[in-house]
């Protein structure tokens, strides 16, 4: 004979009191997303006094109960738990951030149903939010120093200039040159300080190989063209489409093809610098060959640190931009070599949002 299947088996005094305790949202649900029970925590963060008897997709925005609840159903009818982060909007109030773990449970002689916990993620977000702005006034403070040392080089040198000048005035050819060499020294690092610091939020849209191609050639015109090319670019038009800024993208490239260009530059080396794309299913690669002096071991953790730099006359900013680009649009540089040749690469995901938030999975 069957065993008796209890509909209810969770919903005793001794256990609903014990979850009335937990500080999170808890909720059991029917397969369907229909609310069989909801602890205080729950009740309290979706602004509800009676959440029994409800769907809790009532509780997404309309693109949500279209695409990522369908998802999330069916993700837990394939492997019975899901977790990560929704937008909840409680009736008549702010709707926040949630994490949500999912777990499909299938108790022996009961029926199945599914065990959902959630939290407000804007205590946790905050907190985040301030320890990156911690991080950046670290990042700052170290900044301004280096800055104050590579600004107040050239200041003391118009002041000498100027004094000698003024013995001197039958030499005012040669210190003016002087005094507009380290002007305009002093010009391109204001240029680089303010290119990074006012770099602009990534503006995320779908963008074909071809654009960045596009980009990169109308940069490299000069390189690209000529008998004897400085630079070669292999690629597939082919590529999957990826979600990305590509005006940011285009930017951080060229800093890497314009490091590889000076590191050819710098020996005298004849042979190319070599740029490559290629992408599969789940990620654009880029990469960068060059086969100057390379890059010595003591210095590999502190090459996208700014005004690190080994190149005479250079500030030591363009690795910097390009790792602060990276970071701005979920990819990441890497070198995977650091001498003949010396390889860089930036990977990039080909959409940072996770599948079940694009697309109705099956």
């Amino acid at each position: 004979m069957a065993p008796h299947r209890k509909e209810n088996f969770w919903a005793t005094p001794y256990l609903i009191n014990i979850l009335d305790l937990v500080k999170v949202g808890v909720a059991l649900l029917s397969l369907e997303g229909e609310i069989l029970y909801a602890n205080r925590q729950a009740e309290e963060l979706l602004s509800e006094s009676d959440l029994k008897g409800k769907n809790l997709n009532q509780f997404f925005e309309e693109e949500d109960r279209r695409l990522f609840w369908h998802n999330i159903l069916t993700i837990l009818k394939k492997e019975g738990v899901y977790e990560g982060e929704g937008f909840l909007v409680p009736r008549g109030g702010a709707g926040f951030i949630a994490q949500m773990h999912f777990l499909r449970y299938e108790p022996e002689g009961a029926e199945p149903f599914i065990v959902l916990t959630f939290q407000n993620l804007a205590r946790l977000k905050k907190l985040e939010k301030s320890l990156e702005e911690a991080r950046h006034l670290a990042f700052l403070g170290q900044m301004l120093a280096d800055i104050s040392h590579h600004i107040r080089n050239p200041i003391l040198v118009i002041g000498g200039l100027a004094r000698r000048l003024k013995e001197h005035p039958e030499r005012a050819h040669d210190y003016a040159s002087a005094v507009v060499y380290q002007c305009e020294r002093l010009e391109r690092l204001l240029q680089a300080l303010e290119r990074f610091v006012l770099l602009p939020s990534p503006r995320f849209r779908p963008v074909e190989i071809r654009e960045i191609i596009e980009g990169l050639e109308a940069r490299y015109k000069l390189e690209i063209s000529g008998e004897s090319p400085e630079l070669v670019m292999n690629y597939s038009l082919d590529l999957p489409v990826f979600y990305t800024d590509p005006e940011l993208l285009v930017e951080a490239l060229g800093e890497l093809i314009q490091n590889a260009l000076e590191a050819h530059q710098a020996v005298g080396e004849k042979r190319p610098v070599l740029f490559e794309a290629k992408g599969n299913e789940k990620r654009i690669l880029f990469k960068v060959e060059d086969y100057g002096e390379g890059i010595r071991v003591e210095a590999l953790s502190f090459i996208f640190s700014p005004f690190f730099t080994t190149k005479p006359g250079h500030f030591g900013m363009g690795l910097t931009l390009a790792s602060r680009i990276a970071g701005l649009l979920s990819g990441e540089i890497e070198v995977v070599n650091t001498y003949q040749p010396t390889v860089f690469q930036f990977l990039l995901p080909l959409d940072r949002r996770r599948p079940e938030r694009r697309k109705l999975l099956s």
